[in-house]
This record gives structure tokens, sequence and C-alpha cells, in this order.
């Protein structure tokens, strides 16, 4: 019986330090959209735009090296992280990004997706 209550302790405490390991960040990915001095809107992966306050203290990465916001570019994918001081207001802690898609790989998906199926005759 007392290994029942430790094994359930030890799940419960390990739950919780998992919970307090994002620190009450939200996370927000997607597809940038618009990029201003004070704001980053982010298409998300549910499709849904989401607008994030950047503030000076906000890092800007990409990979290990520190990057700027006049580095970010519309159609470049981003994970940000972000606090809610206030009831529906995310300010971004971190943004980390990578390069937007290349025109070759646009181009090369669309060619594979609009290509002439044998006809049936």
């Amino acid at each position: 019986m007392k290994a029942r209550v430790l094994v359930l302790v030890v799940c419960i405490s390990l739950a919780v330090v998992a919970a307090m390991a994002h620190g009450g960040e939200e996370h927000v990915m997607g597809t940038v959209t618009q990029v201003t001095a004070n704001s980053i809107t982010v298409k998300t992966t549910a499709k849904e735009p989401v607008t994030v306050s950047v503030v000076p203290a906000t890092k800007f990465t990409m990979g290990k090296m520190a990057m700027k916001i006049d580095d970010l570019k519309v159609g470049s994918r981003v994970v940000i992280h972000a606090t809610e001081p206030k009831e529906g207001t995310l300010v971004a802690d971190t943004v980390e990004f990578g390069a937007a898609p290349s025109a070759q790989t646009d181009h090369q998906a669309h060619s594979q997706s609009t290509a002439k199926q044998p006809s049936n005759k």
C-alpha cells in the first residue's frame, strides 16, 4: 500500500515539475504575416492570427546567433515564447526564427501539385 502511495506522489511531483518547466509561457508557432517595431503577427499552425507585442528586452535568435527584429521577414517561420501580463495581451520574451521557404521550394511544390495526370482515353 505504501508503495502505491509513493508511486502516486512521485508521479504528481513529476507532473508539477513538467508544468513549471515552461515558466507559464505561451508558445506561438507559425508563419510571420506582419512585423512592426512593436509587434509581430503570426499565422499559427492552427491557421489563427496571433499578435505578440515586442519590448526592448525581447531576444531574437536564429539557432545560436543573436538577431534583431529587422532581420525578421514576412513568411519566416517562428516560435515565440511569450508571457501574458494582462488578460489577452502577449509579450514576447524570445523569438526564435528560421528562414522563409525558398522560392525554388515553393515552385517545386506548386509544380508537383499541378502536374498533369495521365488521361484515360
